[in-house]
């Protein structure tokens, strides 16, 4: 049955008539501002009228005497980290006092910059800021305005965002966000989301405790948004993502999904340069990472130089908390003792040890591919763990043999590979893979899901939007977290091989080595050769009797 809500009616509509508009390239950006001006307008407004209730006065009232003004702010910043300052800047009202005339557009995109204001602890005005300066760059206000079907196509747009329900709990705020941008309206680069549940569920089943998580390549977001629906809180999450049109769509989908942006470090960088993101060490690393990323590694010295740098900085803590009894906030809280580090940390030779040190027969992985999975793993902490998905080529490549013997002999780094489902219209396969710090385990576990989906029509089906998705059922994911935290060999899905067995098969990784699912009976290669034998001579006769035939009825053929 489909929901009756609001956000539901107004979404098809909005959809349907999506077709017929002439919608400039730049749509992306004009919708990701509405939907922020929206959320940001309607929770503080909300807010604001149940205040203003109790002290029966209205918000213009509220707004123009002083000092509830001022509680107001006050109340804002602390709640939300922000305040509107205009009663007549919040959406709706600019909306009906203004969507008639011919100039609303450039009153719609001044108005929200002009009045929100920001908590000075608050890391929302750089984002948001980031935000207003590329929306003044890209979009041509003043060619919208002049042209009649882009401007109505662009106001019916707006209109139909700001009369959505932020608080309709039948069809959520946040999902039409993610509906649409998932339409042919935008050009949002996004991952499955069948490989985010994947790596956020591995990593949820193997760390309980998490205050820090990465994904150098969050394309939406989807795989830390997923992490943090199933973390406790006080994580801090940190991204990068290179195109800064998909950059901003996550930074709003966080904001969206009630995420404080103080609690997430995101760059609009490509990490192919550094994976180095303010010097941080990370508890966990997840990323579905690009097929066509093949090679980056810690010849990169700003990056080699940083992680040393960290590292050499831990030990340092490590020996002041172990030997003299610190407080470890006191490495955050005093800037005097930072201070004293940091020149400590410039008088030793930090970059010596920035070389990537590779001899005998590993002197070669020098300029591999994949070599980019060693500064990965150099990001995490000692106890650290990273789930990715990444090219199969990965597990059986020739060139990429003595990257294998590495990873898994000298490191023991590879502690689980799966075989994924292929994702509709994909050629490349791709499968999952987890690397752990300090493991003790000297085996591997492989596991063979790619059988274990369903293809789904999407329960809401909008013009525009792809109708059909690749899901995991909830006993697809309940098996394999299963068997990953049991580490449990099952028949024909999963099976956990020691190092001795990789040895022997030449560090070949591919799945289907060692998980056998083939279905079917086995037949012998001698009774192949006998039925072979007997359909020749069955063909041999056949051909004789048809030769006899023909001459009788004197039939020949040229």
């Amino acid at each position: 049955m489909r929901p009756t809500s609001l956000n539901y009616k107004i979404l098809k509509n909005l959809m349907s008539k999506s077709r017929r508009f002439n919608l400039p390239f730049e749509i992306d950006y004009i919708i990701i501002y509405t939907f922020l001006y929206k959320y940001c307008s309607d929770n503080l407004k909300d807010h604001f009228m149940m205040v203003v209730k109790d002290k029966e006065m209205t918000l213009d009232e509220a707004y123009r005497d002083e000092y509830t003004h001022e509680l107001l702010r006050e109340d804002a910043m602390h709640l939300f980290g922000y305040h509107i300052e205009n009663p007549d800047a919040f959406i709706d009202e600019v909306i009906n006092k203004t969507y008639s005339d011919r100039f609303f557009l450039t009153d719609f995109f001044r108005v929200f910059p002009q009045n929100i204001q920001f908590a000075e602890n608050s890391k929302d005005k750089k984002y948001f800021d980031l935000l207003f300066r590329t929306m003044k760059e890209e979009l041509n206000i003043k060619e919208y305005e002049f042209n009649n079907e882009m401007n109505f196509a662009i106001k019916e747009i707006i209109f139909s965002i700001s009369k959505l329900d932020l608080f309709d709990n039948q069809f959520e705020f946040r999902r039409v966000f993610d509906v649409i941008s998932n339409s042919r309206m935008m050009h949002i680069h996004s991952n499955p989301d069948y490989i985010s549940q994947i790596l956020s569920t591995l990593i949820a089943c193997e760390k309980k405790s998490i205050k820090s998580a990465y994904d150098p390549f969050m394309k939406n977001g989807s795989s830390l948004i997923n992490l943090s629906d199933l973390c406790e809180t006080g994580v801090t999450y940190y991204g990068k993502e290179g195109d800064k049109l998909t950059y901003l769509y996550t930074i709003a989908r966080f904001f969206i999904n009630i995420f404080y942006l103080n609690h997430v470090v995101f760059k609009n960088e490509d990490a192919t340069q550094s994976i180095d993101i303010g010097g941080a060490s990370f508890d966990v690393i997840l990323s579905k990472i690009p097929v066509s990323i093949k090679n980056y590694h810690s010849s990169n010295k700003k990056q080699s130089f940083e992680i040393a740098k960290r590292s050499k900085r831990g030990e340092l803590e490590d020996m002041l908390l172990e030997k003299f009894g610190m407080d470890s906030n006191s490495f955050e809280q005093d800037s005097a003792l930072n201070l004293a580090l940091e020149n400590l940390l410039e008088k030793m030779d930090v970059e010596k040890d920035s070389e990537e040190k590779f001899t005998g027969e590993y002197e070669s992985l020098k300029d591999s591919e994949f070599l980019f999975l060693i500064n990965l793993i150099d990001s995490l902490k000692d106890d650290g763990i990273m789930a990715i998905s990444i090219s199969q080529n990965f597990l059986y490549k020739n060139s990429l043999q003595t990257l294998r013997k590495y990873l898994t002999i000298e490191k023991n780094y590879i502690d689980t590979i799966i075989s994924i489902p292929e994702e509709l219209g994909r050629t490349r396969p791709e499968v999952v893979i987890v690397f752990k710090k300090n493991r003790t385990n000297r085996d591997i576990l492989f596991i063979d899901m790619s059988k274990d989906y369903q293809t789904q029509k999407s329960p809401m089906m909008f013009p525009g939007l792809f109708r059909r998705n690749l899901i995991l059922s909830n006993d697809t994911i309940n098996k394999m977290r299963d068997v990953f935290v049991n580490r449990l060999t099952i028949t024909k899905f999963s099976n956990v091989v020691k190092l001795g067995e990789i040895v022997k098969n030449d560090f070949n990784l591919a799945v289907s080595r060692y998980v056998d699912t083939f279905e079917g009976e086995f037949v012998k290669l001698e009774e192949l050769t006998y039925e072979k034998r007997e359909i020749d001579e069955n063909v041999k006769r056949l051909n004789l009797k048809i030769e006899k035939m023909m001459d009788e009825l004197n039939i020949r053929f040229k």
